[in-house]
């Protein structure tokens, strides 16, 4: 166990709410079908998104036009009396961000979405992302998933594991948040579904607005999970040992993934992202009305802005 208290922060949790994740659909043909980007459209902030809407009042809920200069600026139409759109809404951060459409696959009664989200530089402020797709209203019916949601799957089974069999060995506090980056995933054999990855606990207590951090730890290593009728779990967990053997054990359980493992892990700016993401979204998560953060013996720092 690594019972050391330091700063660390996380990658963008990439997540919209109110998506179901994707699941086997072996045996079931599937065929591509076309879509379109809607370009020049906000997230105003006002409603709540669903990751399917079928209406113009409940996409003017949501998303406001932001017309520009020139032909390329003009907010791509929509006609929900033939159309829908997806739409795929990540945290603000203050990384930037871009979202990628890859494909749309009709299989069954369901519509399967694929994307990626590049991450670029860090910027001195917050953005919102968003992106929004334009199909056919002949597939309005069929429910919508996210492909990219199977490791948002994997990693509540992990954030489990984590707050169940590692926390419990911390000094106990008012809050226990798991933290997990991942650095990469085999998930060929569902009986065995191998997560390498940097993994954290922390233990906290609010004071005012303020989360201070009385016990926590690091845990790197490979998660084994299998998928079941209820979901995913994780079986076993090869950790990365401390001391002399620390360096042999990280080599040997991340393999060819080592160099990725060390670049992620000795970051110490990205670690501090990590924390101000996640520990944003356990709060969201838990209405918690903190906005700050203590490691011990460090300056607070602010997680989630203040409301005016």
């Amino acid at each position: 166990m690594k019972k050391v208290l330091f700063a660390f922060a996380t990658l963008l949790t990439m997540a919209a709410c109110n998506n179901k994740t994707a699941t086997s659909v072996e045996n079931k043909e599937s065929s591509e079908i076309p879509f379109t980007v809607a370009k020049n459209y906000f997230y105003n902030h006002l409603g709540t998104p669903s990751v399917k809407i079928t209406t113009e009042e409940d996409f003017n809920k949501c998303f406001h036009m932001a017309t520009t200069m020139g032909e390329e600026g003009k907010p791509t139409a929509i006609d929900f009396g033939k159309q829908f759109v997806v739409d795929f809404l990540l945290p603000g951060s203050q990384w930037q961000m871009e979202i990628n459409p890859l494909k749309v696959e009709t299989k069954g009664d369901t519509l399967f979405y694929s994307y990626d989200i590049k991450v670029g530089q860090k910027q001195s402020y917050w953005s919102q992302y968003v992106s929004i797709i334009i199909i056919d209203k002949e597939f309005e019916k069929q429910e919508v998933v996210l492909v990219n949601d199977q490791d948002i799957t994997y990693e509540q089974a992990i954030k489990r594991y984590l707050v169940n069999e590692i926390g419990k060995d911390y000094a106990q506090a008012e809050f226990c948040v798991p933290f997990y980056s991942k650095v990469d995933i085999d998930d060929s054999n569902p009986e065995d579904i191998k997560y390498w990855g940097e993994f954290w606990i922390h233990n906290y207590n609010q004071v005012g607005d303020t989360l201070k951090c009385v016990s926590g730890g690091n845990h790197p290593g490979l998660m084994h999970i299998r998928k079941t009728e209820m979901g995913f779990e994780v079986i076993a967990f090869d950790q990365v040992a401390d001391g002399a053997d620390n360096l042999p054990s990280a080599k040997k359980i991340f393999g060819d993934k080592y160099e990725a493992f060390h670049k992620m892990s000795s970051d110490d700016d990205w670690r501090k992202q990590m924390i101000i993401d996640q520990l944003g979204d356990f709060a969201t998560e838990h209405n918690l009305t903190a906005t700050m953060y203590q490691d011990y013996a460090w300056p607070a720092i602010y997680f989630k802005i203040p409301l005016e």
